[in-house]
């Protein structure tokens, strides 16, 4: 996180957001931050009691106008200094009007002054609405990356408009206004997800990742999952309807629109750190660090996996997909800043995304963040361990109609699994009124590897094999412990089988038995453009 200038502050304070874990950690670590923090609450209370002490009486403004009425003004150009208690017939009707007409436009004049502050009026409007306590929107604000597309497109008396974009190689965030024939709001009312973010080849660089904003506007957040190799993006929407299942009515017609951004501002911002540590598991992952890239609006961070020929036979095809890397960054005193993939508590929630591709035998990974402060200070990496699912043959035989009476355990690879109880009743994943039934087993577990991608099936004394799938509570840490409601699952089961026998095919394996961890070199911050005419900036070399 940069530290913010005094006027970001004002507009932090201003929004009313709650102190967020990151500018928390952040102000306990920077004195000079804890400082503009203070300058600006104090002015902002001063402010506050000058403009809003306290709340004018009722019929405070029919008494100032009735006073204006029955006052005498004295006409310029008079000798003595004294106030006059004389009338003047012809100039006091004059007078009394210019009285009340510049009375009038003072209280219209505060009004729009106030409203037209851009703090109280992005609120209402804007995509920074309840982006204050997010730094690095804040950052891509202040350094000007703030784009306007002009969209404005109509049809069946529903327009849709987009003023304001914010684009680097971290991420594309656009607002977009929706009102229907009588001008009010329509939010949450459109389906984005065929907006396509395109580079110069037309290969699709970002996906939709949050949707949010506010009662006026929807918030677009989209990541990107590759490096763009040029200057420019199109942005490309196909909207044929407005409304959903929860609206009165869908109205169907044509808001497709089409935009191109320039990224030169933002790319010339760019800070690349080239990362050259490599390190090969006990089990056979090979992980090598790329580069850390730090852009207006967040921090990327790529690197690739690659499995031995062994460990690529336990994780064939779809299988390896699946990994899941766990690592976290440790300052200085060993506390965390970010953690991915962990059960770690007490840590920022900085990861906006994680995406990964397939390219030349090897995993090639982007992990996106709000922040990271490796320009500040000495930060370390620490990997934790990664999971992957691989084909296993554990197994149990049982006799369903006795495990009540006599509850069975399943343990394979640290695993341990209690089986209570085996009948056929109503699907539980079926509607009430849908007759399906299914077999059922009642369990509880005690799980060292991960589960959710885990595969079980059932196998009956005839050789027949049946999906079963979990349904309960896992509550997460190093140990997860699984309770049924009702357990497993087993689709097309319709009678309670004499003998079966449970398998899991595949485990979705945990590989904690890692020892590796590196300190990142300390990377350059992004320029402050405060006092640097940015035309002048972006024409020349990056620095």
């Amino acid at each position: 996180m940069r530290c913010w200038k005094l006027a970001q502050t004002k507009e932090y304070i201003r929004s009313g957001n709650k102190t967020d874990e990151e500018l928390e950690f952040h102000l306990r670590m920077c004195p000079e931050c804890r400082s503009t923090v203070a300058a600006a609450e104090e002015e902002e209370k001063v402010w506050t009691q000058l403009l809003f002490a306290e709340r004018l009486p009722e019929g405070f403004t029919e008494q100032v106008m009735a006073s204006l009425e029955q006052m005498e003004i004295e006409p310029a150009g008079e000798e003595s200094t004294a106030v006059s208690k004389k009338s003047h017939p012809k100039s006091q009707p004059f007078l009394k009007k210019s009285a009340l007409w510049v009375a009038s436009l003072l209280v219209v004049a505060m009004a729009l002054t106030l409203y037209a502050q851009p703090s109280i009026a992005d609120w209402v409007r804007s995509i920074f609405a309840r982006e204050t306590s997010d730094s690095g929107m804040m950052d891509a604000q202040s350094l000007g990356l703030v784009q306007n597309p002009h969209v404005k497109v109509k049809d069946k008396g529903y327009t849709i408009e987009i003023n304001e974009v914010v684009a680097d190689a971290t991420r594309l965030v656009m607002g977009v206004k929706v009102t229907d024939p009588q001008g009010k709001p329509a939010v949450n009312q459109v389906d984005w997800s065929k907006i396509l973010v395109l580079d110069a080849n037309d290969n699709e660089v970002a996906r939709l990742k949050e949707q949010g904003g506010s009662k006026f506007i929807d918030k677009l957040t989209f990541v990107f999952t590759r490096e763009v190799q040029n200057d420019q993006v199109s942005v490309a929407g196909e909207v044929s309807e407005i409304g959903n299942v929860f609206s009165k009515k869908v109205v169907k017609g044509n808001w497709d629109f089409n935009f191109k951004l320039n990224m030169k501002k933002a790319n010339a911002l760019n800070i690349t750190t080239a990362l050259h540590e490599k390190y090969m598991t006990p089990d056979g992952m090979q992980i090598e660090m790329e580069k850390l890239v730090r852009t207006p609006s967040g921090v990327r961070l790529e690197l690739s996996t690659s499995l031995t020929p062994e460990a690529a036979k336990r994780s064939p095809g779809e299988l390896e997909s699946m990994q899941q890397l766990m690592f976290h960054f440790e300052n200085e005193k060993g506390e965390d800043i970010s953690s991915v993939n962990n059960n770690r508590g007490g840590h920022p929630e900085t990861i906006i995304s994680q995406n990964s591709e397939l390219q030349g035998g090897k995993r090639h990974w982007t992990y996106i963040f709000r922040y990271l402060p490796y320009d500040r200070e000495k930060l370390s990496f620490v990997f934790d361990g990664y999971s992957i699912p691989i084909q296993s043959s554990g197994s149990l035989e049982l006799i369903p109609s006795e495990i009540k009476e006599h509850p069975v355990i399943f343990k394979d690879q640290g695993d341990v699994v209690t089986l209570s109880g085996f009948t056929v009743e109503h699907d539980p994943n079926a509607r009430m009124n849908d007759p399906k039934i299914a077999g059922l087993i009642k369990m509880k577990g005690q799980y060292r590897n991960e589960f959710s991608k885990d595969v079980w099936v059932v196998r009956d004394q005839d050789g027949r094999e049946y999906p079963a799938e979990f349904r309960g509570g896992v509550s997460m840490g190093k140990i997860k412990e699984a309770s049924g409601d009702p357990g497993f699952v087993v689709q097309g089961m319709t009678e309670l089988p004499e003998k079966a026998t449970l398998i899991r095919k595949v485990t979705d394996k945990w590989y904690p038995n890692v020892n590796w961890s590196f300190e990142l070199p300390i990377g350059k911050p992004i320029p402050d453009l405060e006092n640097v005419d940015p035309e002048s900036y972006w024409s020349s070399e990056t620095p």
